[in-house]
Order: C-alpha cells, then sequence, then structure tokens
C-alpha cells in the first residue's frame, strides 16, 4: 500500500494519466489503472498527500475486509473516529488529528489524506 507523506512510492498499476489537482494549486493527481478499477495518488510539495481508491467491491464483506486493511494500514496504530455520516458516505479522523478518511458507501471508494492537504484542498 501507497504511504502518505512519502516522496516515492511502487505505482499500484499502470499509469493512465497525470493532471493538476482541480482546487490545490501546485498537486499532481497520478492516475492508475489496477484490476481492481483505479487509485488516485496525490503529490503535493514533493509528497504523497492524497491517496483514493476507486476499487469497488462486489459483496459487502470484501468491501469490508479491504477497508480493515486500509484503516489499519493509514492508521499506522491509531485509532479512527467517525465524524459524519451525510447518508452517501462517511468522515473520519485519526485519533492524532493529522489524517482524514472518507467512505463512499453508495460508490464503495475510500480516500485517505492528510490534514494539511484536505485544509488546502477545500478553501
Amino acid at each position: 500500500m501507497i504511504r502518505l507523506l512519502a516522496t516515492e512510492f511502487d505505482p499500484p498499476g499502470r499509469l493512465v494519466e497525470s493532471s493538476a489537482h482541480e482546487y490545490a494549486a501546485g498537486a499532481v493527481v497520478h492516475r492508475y489503472s489496477v484490476p481492481e478499477g483505479a487509485v488516485l495518488v496525490t503529490v503535493w510539495r514533493g509528497l504523497i498527500h492524497e491517496v483514493i481508491y476507486q476499487t469497488p467491491c462486489e459483496t459487502d464483506q470484501q468491501s469490508d475486509a479491504r477497508n480493515q486493511r486500509l484503516f489499519a494500514h493509514y492508521g499506522e496504530g491509531q485509532e479512527w473516529s467517525e465524524i459524519l455520516d451525510n447518508g452517501f458516505g462517511k468522515t473520519y479522523r485519526r485519533a492524532d488529528l493529522e489524517r482524514y478518511a472518507l467512505w463512499s458507501y453508495v460508490m464503495d471508494i475510500t480516500t485517505f489524506g492528510t490534514m494539511a492537504f484536505h485544509q488546502v484542498k477545500w478553501r
């Protein structure tokens, strides 16, 4: 799995495109094709600040198992708290408030990122 705040990573699949981030000046989004769908990696200020797993599963059990692995990886030993359920998905914050996660249960897409980038992205 890809680590946040890393300068390098093993590409998760075939690079499809790289483009400027829609909202964050200076950030670049790299889109990779993977067998399950796509993974988007956002690099800002030379570091990875956001990873979006557009990898919907066929069953709730598969989705739960994938999310358990992802939340454990990006939690780095810390707990996650659910902040909001808007009827489309859930927003989470890590205990140290350094990371956020979004899970769209409607589309089964999971996002992990740094709070520093989140604040810049949604100004």
